[in-house]
């Protein structure tokens, strides 16, 4: 490795490290780390919480994962972004999100989520199940040429969603699927209202560009209760609005 790539790679993995340890989820309490723990002398605490800064020396492609693969869009949706489930990347274990719970036929192929009360969206716009229909209808749009679609096939075929009220979605796999709910992860949730008019124009694979204006992008609130939401910033502003915690 050349010296001039060096610390490109170095900040990348400060990145990475800091997205896995906030991906592990919010902890029910703050207890004090025991004495020693961290490097620390014996007798010395050390409580959770702080904050990280980390920076990315290469320019953000885009703010929509639908389109750009690149590892710093990677990062910024990671942040921004919720999933429905997440991997716990520390445990591999599949762990609820902006969905609380679920669940699935004898088959694996009928899965009922139940949305976590009280989301929002940054403006204030309340999240629903419209929201992941709209997603995943996104994701498969021809137009759009999503770079997730082929990670959300079954099969060959694709996942069907019905949402029997603003807080259920009922996903219907065409085939048995070895990943089951973990292929959600793949999956961002944008807001409906904010992307839908970009879908049907047929312009959605070039909204939210490296150029967006922050009041445009709205990420939901990914907060657990009492800890706060990471901050990605571009070039010294912040790319979310406000953002509410959620329990």
């Amino acid at each position: 490795m050349s010296r001039s790539r060096f610390p490109g790679v170095l900040v990348m993995a400060v990145l990475f490290l800091v997205a896995v340890v906030w991906w592990r989820g919010c902890p029910e309490s703050s207890p004090s780390l025991s004495p020693g723990g961290l490097g620390g002398s014996p007798g010395e605490s050390h409580e959770r919480g702080g904050q990280v800064v980390a920076s990315s020396r290469a320019e953000l492609r885009s703010f929509n994962r639908f389109v750009s693969s690149d590892q710093t869009t990677e990062t910024v949706s990671m942040l921004m972004q919720g999933r429905l489930v997440r991997i716990n990347r520390a445990t591999f274990e599949l762990e609820p999100w902006l969905a609380e719970r679920w669940e699935s036929s004898e088959d694996g192929r009928t899965h009922t989520l139940h949305l976590r009360p009280g989301v929002v969206w940054s403006d204030g716009t309340a999240f629903t199940s419209a929201d992941v229909l709209f997603s995943l209808r996104a994701a498969y749009d021809p137009s759009v040429k999503s770079v997730l679609a082929s990670n959300l096939m079954i099969a060959g075929q694709e996942i069907t969603a019905a949402a029997p009220d603003a807080a259920t979605v009922v996903l219907s796999y065409p085939a048995p699927s070895g990943p089951g709910l973990r292929l959600l992860d793949m999956l961002p949730i944008v807001p409906r209202h904010k992307l839908e008019a970009a879908l049907s124009a047929g312009t959605f694979a070039k909204a939210w560009g490296p150029t967006t204006a922050p009041s445009a992008n709205v990420p939901t609130s990914a907060a657990c209760a009492g800890v706060p939401t990471p901050t990605p910033t571009m070039r010294g502003r912040s790319v979310i609005g406000r953002s509410r915690s959620m329990s």
